[in-house]
């Protein structure tokens, strides 16, 4: 399975991805949309903002700085994060019960009758035959797509999912297979509360970028151990944000840019390293990798 935005919405959620941190997560083992996003044009290995990782083993979108061409959700106030949640990720709710359609054809759902509280809807696509699919809130099409191969139906290649925000201005969903496909659609309808940032004793932020609290002094990123594996971590943002190890600021302008870019592939063609640490910004538990 392959997936892809638009060029306008894959530039919005280039600033809004952050990278897949469920690498070490048992239950990561389905292409989700978002990881088929993360292959094209985001930064390989790191990302910039908010998406979290669902108590459900799925990807969702982000929850605070939503593209301006996306629906508004009236998110709840922030609160602390409780144990056993990453500071900064929202707290996910199942509102209602789940519905789901057979699709072979352009298909409209309503979504103007919904409960109270409901900022998110994570809408999950099953292919049953191969072909392509765009679905989301945009009647323009302005919409997630993705492509199933034969050898992704029956297996676990042949389901996706994403978030999509609500807001009062969304109605409909839009369900648009092609190619042959046919399709089994579901829709839940989910609350997300954000979560504030917390600080360690040396005073530094930390947690997923993206939420309430702006962007933490040591973002939340999937490392490696000394041993080879996986390991939840943080990262110091401004090592993250770095052009390359020579230049930590951004370049100035487009002509920087280009130069500052061929210096980075002729000196670190395979990408460069960088330390990942303990919530504490000083115990060392791995690196992380920038391509």
């Amino acid at each position: 399975m392959s997936a892809q935005f638009n060029a306008e919405r894959s530039a919005a959620i280039r600033l809004l991805l952050i990278e897949d941190v469920a690498a070490s997560a048992p239950r990561r083992t389905r292409p989700g949309l978002v990881a088929g996003l993360l292959l094209i044009g985001i930064l390989t290995g790191a990302g910039a903002s908010t998406a979290a990782f669902a108590a459900t083993g799925g990807f969702v979108t982000p929850t605070i700085a939503q593209p301006s061409s996306q629906p508004q959700p009236d998110l709840p106030d922030a609160l602390e994060a409780p144990p056993g949640t990453t500071p900064g990720a929202p707290l996910i709710s199942l509102i209602g019960a789940p519905s789901a359609l057979s699709v072979a054809a352009p298909t409209e759902y309503p979504l103007a009758a919904r409960p109270d509280g409901v900022t998110h809807v994570r809408v999950t696509v099953t292919a049953l035959t191969p072909g392509s699919i765009s679905w989301g809130t945009d009647a323009d099409g302005n919409n997630p797509r993705a492509t199933f191969n034969r050898g992704d139906i029956g297996g676990p290649g042949d389901t996706t999912w994403y978030d999509f925000p609500l807001d009062d201005t969304t109605g409909t969903f839009f369900v648009t297979p092609a190619d042959g496909l046919t399709a089994t659609v579901s829709f839940q309808y989910l609350n997300m509360t954000p979560t504030h940032l917390k600080r360690n004793a040396a005073g530094q932020t930390y947690g997923l970028d993206g939420g309430p609290d702006g962007v933490p002094d040591l973002v939340l990123v999937s490392g490696v151990s000394p041993e080879g594996e996986a390991v939840l971590g943080y990262a110091r943002s401004g090592e993250l944000n770095a052009f390359s190890p020579e230049h930590a600021s951004q370049p100035s302008d487009p002509e920087e840019a280009l130069a500052w870019q061929e210096e980075r592939e002729r000196d670190y063609p395979s990408g460069w390293d960088i330390p990942v640490f303990e919530s504490d910004g000083t115990t060392r538990i791995g690196t992380f990798h920038v391509g």
